[in-house]
């Protein structure tokens, strides 16, 4: 045998190999956990909360941390994800690289998703290599899949779970071992558990698995899915042992059990939003967050979701109507009719799945959203895409072999043109006056819509514009899908025609949520880390619990995260935190709060430039301040020294230091302010408790100045009366009714002489 023809039968085993299902699956997922670790290096510390908190704090829980004071003033949302973290606190104590850690966890697991679709479509749904590929990438790289799985809450396992129940599902059909069904049934029904025990509204997959293994049953004879007691029974031990896990990280970090009832974003909750004594289930409400829903399924899918519906509904009617009713002559020489279903039994079962998944997760996801309490409040409570988006590759694979197998007609296409259109009129009359008039929203509930808001930042407020954009955008790409549909030369490549252009928005819409979003997101919260790291890095490590008084969630979170062995109490009002059993002796507050003029055992020890307080609230902490060379504040009062006031540009401050750390040794006291005619000085933005106030300047020849209050900003004025009025101290008074927010005091020279300030002092007077 010549060195030749030796050669050649290695070559057919290396092109063999490469054009082998195992080696392509590789490269797959290799390509994708490759996507999926370059992303994760923007990340930096959590930027949703309480979600991703939750779910890590459970973790630590695990691993002997009791993050309970903090981690209970937020909802739950599931445990099971947070099982794939817990190794993470043994690798590493820095908790930057315990996050990164997470996000990597996530990476992994979710870069088997476009694997299994690859699996699913040559194995199952007889899909050629080439179509294979295209469409595992483009449901496994899903943008949704590659930006909301790079936080550490529950979307990994939402997005994963229902693929791997899936891939079970037709295992066990194919299994012809009756005890390995058996095996593969029971952990189809663990799936189901498993699902439902990361995140409440997964009760759509639980649903939609237990329905189609009813359907499958009773209608499709010829086809056997799981076994009936190995999956039923996989599913009742799984719940119950759900129950049994849930009511215990539920009492030990949320405190239910104790007189508290169940948490936010549970079914318990969910049942009494619409059944409870105060429930807000309407109609109306119901009807407008359902279109919404449908409207962000088509537009963020770029009016694929419409294909979709059509395709799928399409596919279930006519494969029970066909498979009886459309004979065609046998082509292998003989006579007679056979009946031809319109599409096989596989593929029939992926099309119900799909249609019970949606349906389920549309039906929960509204129910919960239109009996919010925010649903006036917050523009993605009506359009929202959090709860159901995680679903939307499985309708996308489903209706990519439909359109291989040549079954999106001229008819189907131009039906999906019209529900497009019908769903946009319908939003534009019910649903967007809702959003046009919100206050607010979240950007990760709504990141679909995101790529089409041409000329505006991802965190304006939705107008009229807004939508008229995207309705454009929307239907202009729906006229493309229509027009590929319609052309008849393209019936065998009608798959690939519109895969090129479906992958490009995909890709665009993934790196558009990536730069605009998940980039920015990352850096300002590092910023907000930053600043409690900055605060409590001042303790030098002496005390082991701290309060946070009146703080935004993601400050007290992210500290509770950075020092993981460090108790951190929350007190979010006044009457909160003189409730409060466990004292701590330090306390940190924002900067516009005042909690020293409510109790006079704080006493201020520092600041950490604009952003926040940070307070002694026993001897032993105010005799450790004095040892650092800390200042301490004056009892029941806020004083602005000459370096900490703000000041117009003419005022003069003499030996200020604007890179000094002023409030802490080195704190400028040597410094001056001197107001020329027309200068002035202001404090901070300070937010007030109900009661009188007496706001006072000192200094030279203070009496020939003016003086003025406003609320909000600079929006509201508040009336005064001038209590003092002395050469050396001028005192206005002014008295709130109700807790009032970002008041400003300005003191102006409106004299002909320069004016000296020694100190702007707040003080309580009732």
């Amino acid at each position: 045998m010549t060195a030749m023809e030796e050669t050649i039968p290695v070559r057919g085993k290396v092109i063999g190999l490469l054009k082998s299902d195992a080696f392509i699956m590789f490269v797959i997922y290799f390509a994708a956990l490759t996507l999926h670790m370059l992303i994760t290096g923007a990340a930096t510390i959590f930027n949703l909360t309480p979600d991703e908190y939750s779910v890590t704090a459970i973790a630590a829980y695990m691993n002997g941390l009791d993050w309970s004071p903090t981690v209970s003033t937020g909802g739950y949302y599931g445990y099971f994800q947070s099982l794939f973290y817990v190794p993470v606190f043994w690798i590493t104590d820095d908790p930057y690289l315990r996050y990164r850690l997470m996000l990597m966890i996530n990476g992994v697991l979710m870069s088997f998703v476009p694997v299994i679709a690859y699996w699913l479509s040559r194995r199952a749904l007889d899909v050629k290599i080439p179509a294979a590929a295209v469409f595992s990438l483009i449901c496994g790289l899903y943008p949704s899949y590659m930006l909301l799985t790079n936080f550490t809450w529950n979307e990994t396992m939402c997005c994963l779970l229902p693929w791997f129940f899936l891939l079970l599902l037709y295992k066990a059909h194919d299994c012809k071992k009756i005890i390995k069904k058996q095996a593969l049934s029971c952990l189809g029904g663990l799936t189901l558990a498993a699902a439902y025990a990361a995140h409440g509204r997964m009760l759509s997959l639980v649903a939609a698995g237990i329905v189609l293994e009813l359907v499958v049953f009773f209608t499709m004879k010829r086809t056997k899915l799981f076994c009936f007691s190995g999956f039923f029974g996989g599913t009742v031990v799984g719940l119950f042992a759900d129950k049994m896990l849930k009511r215990f990280f539920q009492g030990a970090l949320w405190n239910v059990g104790s007189g508290r009832s169940a948490p936010i974003n549970t079914i318990e909750k969910m049942i009494s939003q619409l059944f409870g004594e105060n429930g807000n289930f309407s109609i109306a409400r119901f009807f407008q967050t359902l279109i919404g829903h449908f409207f962000y399924f088509f537009s963020s899918t770029w009016g694929l979701g419409a294909i979709c519906v059509i395709a799928i509904i399409a596919a279930v009617v006519l494969y029970y109507r066909r498979r009886n009713r459309t004979p065609i002559t046998l082509e292998s020489g003989g006579t007679g009719t056979k009946a031809l279903p319109y599409i096989g039994d596989k593929a029939a079962v992926l099309c119900w799945f799909s249609l019970l998944l949606m349906g389920a997760a549309f039906a929960v996801s509204v129910l919960f959203k239109s009996t919010s309490s925010s649903f006036d409040k917050r523009m993605d409570t009506t359009i929202y895409g959090r709860y159901t988006e995680s679903f939307y590759p499985v309708a996308i694979l489903c209706t990519l072999v439909l359109i291989y197998k040549g079954k999106l007609s001229r008819l189907k296409t131009i039906a999906a043109f019209g529900l497009n259109s019908m769903t946009i009129a319908l939003t534009q009359l019910f649903t967007v006056p809702i959003v046009t008039n919100s206050e607010t929203f979240v950007s990760a509930m709504v990141l679909g819509l995101a790529p089409m808001r041409y000329g505006e930042g991802l965190r304006d407020l939705y107008t009229q514009t807004t939508f008229l954009k995207i309705f454009v955008t929307v239907l202009g790409v729906s006229a493309l899908w229509t027009v590929i549909g319609l052309i008849k030369r393209l019936d065998k490549i009608r798959w690939a025609v519109l895969c090129v252009p479906l992958a490009g928005l995909v890709i665009y819409s993934g790196t558009f949520g990536y730069l605009k979003y998940t980039v920015p997101q990352a850096k300002n919260a590092k910023r907000g880390a930053d600043i409690m790291t900055a605060a409590v890095d001042k303790l030098d490590g002496q005390f082991g619990e701290i309060t946070l008084f009146a703080a935004a969630r993601d400050r007290y979170v992210k500290t509770q995260f950075l020092y993981p062995e460090m108790t951190v109490r929350v007190a979010s009002t006044v009457s909160a935190y003189r409730k409060a059993e466990n004292k701590s002796e330090i306390v940190i507050a924002n900067i516009e709060e005042t909690p020293e003029l409510w109790f006079d055992e704080l006493r201020l020890i520092g600041s950490l430039g604009s952003a926040v307080h940070i307070y002694a609230a026993s001897e032993n902490a105010c005799e450790w301040a004095l040892s650092k060379g800390y200042r301490i504040g004056e009892s029941g009062a806020v004083v602005y020294t000459p370096a900490e006031l703000k000041t117009t540009l003419t005022a003069v401050k003499t030996g200020y230091d604007e890179h000094a750390d002023l409030d802490y040794a080195n704190e400028g006291g040597n410094v001056t302010l001197t107001l020329p005619k027309g200068a002035a000085a202001y404090t901070n933005y300070t937010h007030l408790q109900k009661g009188t106030y007496a706001f006072t300047v000192y200094g030279e020849d203070v009496s020939v100045g003016t003086v003025t209050l406003y609320a909000d900003k600079g929006k509201t004025e508040l009336p005064f009366e001038i209590l003092t009025e002395k050469n050396r101290e001028l005192c206005a008074a002014v008295t709130v009714d109700k807790k009032t927010e970002n008041i400003r005091f300005t003191f102006t020279n409106t004299s002909g002489e320069p004016i000296d300030i020694e100190k702007i002092v707040i003080r309580r007077m009732s």
